[in-house]
């Protein structure tokens, strides 16, 4: 087969930063490696929480095409708000409410026209759309049919990270979104999810889970600061990733073993959306072991979690049914001891049983998680345990990888749609 083109659609694209642009950037930057080149269509400058310009060093930028859009964030931007505050968006929730299916449905009608201009000139094998925000398959979905041209809609979650169950709160516009995903799913010529339990709720297409950068990995180094037993909390705080969790573990290892708590401090890195953060820091008097750094860029990031023997994950137990964050595939790369706050057959804890050197608790297992990190502090206290950054077992998981796979489904629907 020769060499692909496809049209790759994701409102979140450098120089926006955050999680949310991660797997959309690892498949621009890896498929031409597997022979399919790759044209992304994004929106133009948004007002956002985090800037990340650094990550469009080095890319195909005359490959990138940036359209306008009437979405509040947009709009925002061109009133002259370059960056949104957490505490706006909480208070405009009202206001995104009456969009449906999300706030950037404004940006559909300007992609898809120029969508139809890329389409008619490029000559493309396959479209790929990624999600979230839904209105992303919209677009997706219209120039697939208008074209004829195989289709893949990408969700990286089932609609936000909260099923439509979860996020509206009324049972119309649910039963409305629970139909539009049917459609998209039923347009698409087939369906990628990050997580098994995704794909069971949508019934249909291929698991592909989200994927830690090759390069960005090897900053990780492997010899941690030895002052302290560092325990690093990687990414944004907010209601669905927790830190009261940790702090529980702390205040009933503290309640045990005095003096070897001395010993630990903790690293945050990452957006703090929790209005509660600091009360509960107050709520369990451990304010003082906490070095709060809030978010910084990728590099600063691994330099300062670097210092750590440990990351903490935390997710809450009401949501955590198939969200597998692009966070933890970069720690797993960090090679350091993992520990989890999430439920025995959540899919993060599936996935950290082929991890060694990684424990998952609940608040009824807290116990066996305060004994993991007391032999962890002893090992560190000893120095009989190495840490070695990017292990065999992560492989599966880099973005290479990921993009390998996209690459064999891309090919074979290709190849099956040329040949009816």
């Amino acid at each position: 087969m020769s060499r692909l083109k496809i049209l790759l659609i994701s409102y979140y694209f450098p120089p926006l930063g955050g999680a949310g642009v991660s797997r959309p950037l690892a498949l621009f930057k890896n498929l031409p490696h597997f022979d399919i080149d790759v044209d992304i269509l994004t929106v133009k400058n948004i007002s956002y929480r985090t800037y990340e310009p650094e990550l469009l060093k080095d890319l195909q930028t005359d490959r990138i095409y940036r359209t306008g859009s009437l979405d509040p964030q947009r709009i925002l931007y061109l009133l002259g708000m370059r960056k949104i505050k957490e505490k706006t968006i909480s208070k405009g929730r009202s206001l995104i409410d009456n969009f449906f299916p999300d706030s950037k449905i404004g940006w559909v009608k300007q992609a898809v026209k120029v969508g139809r201009v890329l389409v008619e000139n490029k000559n493309y094998d396959l479209i790929l759309s990624t999600s979230p925000p839904i209105s992303t398959h919209l677009i997706g979905t219209k120039l697939s049919k208008e074209f004829s041209i195989p289709y893949i809609a990408d969700f990286r979650d089932y609609w936000t990270s909260y099923k439509p169950e979860d996020w509206f709160t009324n049972n119309r516009d649910i039963q409305k979104a629970k139909k539009l995903l049917e459609d998209i799913c039923d347009s698409a010529t087939d369906v990628t999810t990050v997580s098994e339990p995704i794909q069971k709720y949508l019934s249909k297409g291929k698991v592909i889970f989200n994927s830690y950068d090759e390069t960005r990995a090897l900053l990780w180094n492997s010899s941690p600061d030895k002052s302290y037993f560092y325990i690093g909390v990687l990414g944004t705080l907010d209601k669905l990733c927790p830190i009261e969790p940790l702090c529980q573990l702390l205040n009933k290892y503290r309640e045990q073993d005095v003096e070897s708590f001395q010993k630990i401090k903790v690293i945050q890195v990452g957006n703090i959306n929790d209005p509660f953060f600091y009360n509960t820091l107050e709520k369990y008097k451990l304010t003082e072991i906490f070095e709060i750094n809030n978010q910084k860029n990728r590099v600063e990031t691994i330099e300062l979690l670097s210092k750590t023997s440990m990351l903490y994950l935390g997710l809450n137990p009401n949501y955590e049914d198939g969200i597998v964050t692009t966070r933890l595939f970069d720690m797993i790369a960090s090679g350091r001891a993992i520990i989890a706050s999430v439920s025995e057959n959540s899919e993060i804890a599936n996935i950290l049983q082929g991890i060694p050197n990684s424990t998952c608790y609940t608040e009824a297992s807290i116990s066996n998680a305060i004994e993991f990190v007391r032999k962890k502090i002893i090992n560190y206290k000893e120095a009989t345990e190495k840490i070695m950054p990017i292990p065999k077992s992560i492989l599966p998981y880099s973005s290479n990888k990921m993009a390998e796979q996209f690459s064999v489904l891309i090919k074979n629907l290709v190849l099956n749609y040329k040949r009816s």
